[in-house]
């Protein structure tokens, strides 16, 4: 910069001297340095012309002495590191294309209001967008469904996605997910699940075939068991502990095979369980009577705490099935002479049933994994009180068809609470109900 000030004084000194030692020489000084100045001026004129031209056209950059040298060296410099920038930035999104197209999974950057900005390849085979056709579109005017509007429109839990199917092909089956980043910015991500979905049917065809097939022979098995054990006196003496022990197994394989036939029921019906108004007290007051004489021997006390006015819209089988595995696991864990409490009340705008025991608890890293099919936490002691594995699993199942949630908490030593947390809309208040509100056991 020093060396261009210096140089920007050597020429405008000089013109203006050279205009001076002229005019003296025509016999005005005074014109003369007049003349040099003006003849400086031009020339500071024609470097802001060059300038303009050179940015305006975006051409090469001209060159010059002085200060103007220096501005355009500077000038060169930028454009020069902003072509390289321009490059390295092409080669980033050519990159980026390149291996979004290789993507088996449609992607879509949405702005502003949910309009397309990008899109790949895979979204142009998945979803029937086009480009440049369909961006600055909403996605939901190309996307016509109706669960992806009400997903896309904030109706359920972005984390989870939707399901619906390909608006350009209708065998395949679509999931979809909204991750927000940027700045107002939104990245839909879409991947074909159709396989998936066939696997997982043809998983539950082979349990419900498997299923059914099995309980034809287990029944005539466990008939004549019952039969030949009816009279355990005639039966010989090293017979009769063998023939006991194939009776229980056989019962507990029965049992196994229903509840593998109500988990292939619940997942193969596609439609939602809610069918009628249920009194949940009046049914909670008969799965507690039942429960009471799966105690028998055991003194175990159950408390009902239940609102009378409080009924469910649902479907009675499965809730009552649901109901009946959470109050008969809580009877089985809690030590003999000890209290089950069993609470149905408002919660939240819907309704909330709660059922406590006072058993050992569970640890809190078996706690995610209790409702999935036979996971035990104490597998041998499971077995010993005659569990399947499957009783949290078909809880699970019926509360979703009801749009429910099953909540646990527990402690080491303390027991364990399970909480079946039904939303707004399902519960109805009616004037008069047939349930106590408080029936504890005597």
């Amino acid at each position: 910069m020093a060396g261009g000030w210096l140089a920007e004084a050597a020429i405008g000194g000089g013109l203006i001297t050279a205009g001076f030692i002229l005019g003296l020489v025509a016999g005005n000084g005074s014109n003369g340095a007049v003349a040099g100045l003006a003849l400086y001026a031009g020339w500071h004129l024609r470097n802001v012309l060059r300038l303009g031209h050179s940015l305006r056209r975006d051409g090469d950059t001209p060159e010059s002495l002085g200060l103007w040298g220096d501005l355009f060296e500077r000038l060169h410099r930028a454009r020069r590191e902003a072509l390289a920038g321009r490059r390295r930035l092409a080669q980033i999104v050519q990159r980026f294309e390149d291996s979004s197209a290789a993507l088996p999974d449609a992607a879509v950057v949405l702005g502003d209001g949910g309009r397309i900005d990008w899109c790949n390849e895979a979204a142009e085979r998945l979803l029937g967008l086009s480009t440049p056709r369909d961006l600055g579109q909403r996605i939901t005017n190309v996307v016509r469904h109706p669960d992806f509007a009400s997903y896309f429109n904030g109706q359920g839990a972005r984390a989870d996605g939707v399901e619906f199917l390909s608006p350009v092909r209708n065998d395949l089956a679509l999931h979809a997910q909204l991750v927000s980043f940027g700045h107002g910015r939104v990245l839909l991500v879409v991947r074909d699940i159709t396989q998936v979905q066939r696997l997982e049917q043809i998983r539950r065809d082979f349990v419900a075939n498997a299923s059914h097939e099995l309980r034809t022979p287990l029944t005539v098995v466990h008939g004549f068991l019952e039969t030949l054990t009816s009279d355990m006196a005639a039966v010989p003496q090293r017979w009769q502990r063998p023939l006991e022990l194939m009776n229980q197994q056989t019962l507990r394989m029965q049992h196994i095979v229903d509840d593998m036939l109500i988990l292939a029921r619940l997942e193969g019906d596609g439609t939602r369980g809610m069918d009628s108004d249920l009194d949940v007290p009046t049914m909670l007051q008969s799965i507690r009577g039942e429960a009471l004489v799966l105690s028998g021997s055991h003194g175990h006390r159950i408390d009902l705490d239940a609102d009378p006015a409080l009924w469910l819209r649902g479907n009675e089988l499965e809730l009552r099935s649901a109901f009946t595995n959470l109050i008969s696991n809580a009877i089985q864990h809690t030590p003999d002479g000890c209290v089950v409490n069993i609470r149905w009340r408002a919660h939240g705008g819907g309704a909330l049933l709660e059922v406590q025991d006072h058993g050992e608890g569970i640890a809190p890293e078996h706690l995610p994994r209790l409702s999935e099919r036979f996971y035990r936490v104490d597998a041998s002691r499971s077995r010993a009180l005659g569990g399947t594995g499957l009783g949290l699993a078909i809880v699970k199942h019926a509360l979703a068809r009801h749009g429910a949630d099953l909540r646990i908490t527990s402690e080491l030593g303390q027991g364990s609470t399970f909480s079946c947390v039904f939303p707004a809309g399902l519960s109805r208040r009616v004037a008069c109900a047939t349930a106590a509100a408080v029936d504890p056991a005597p």
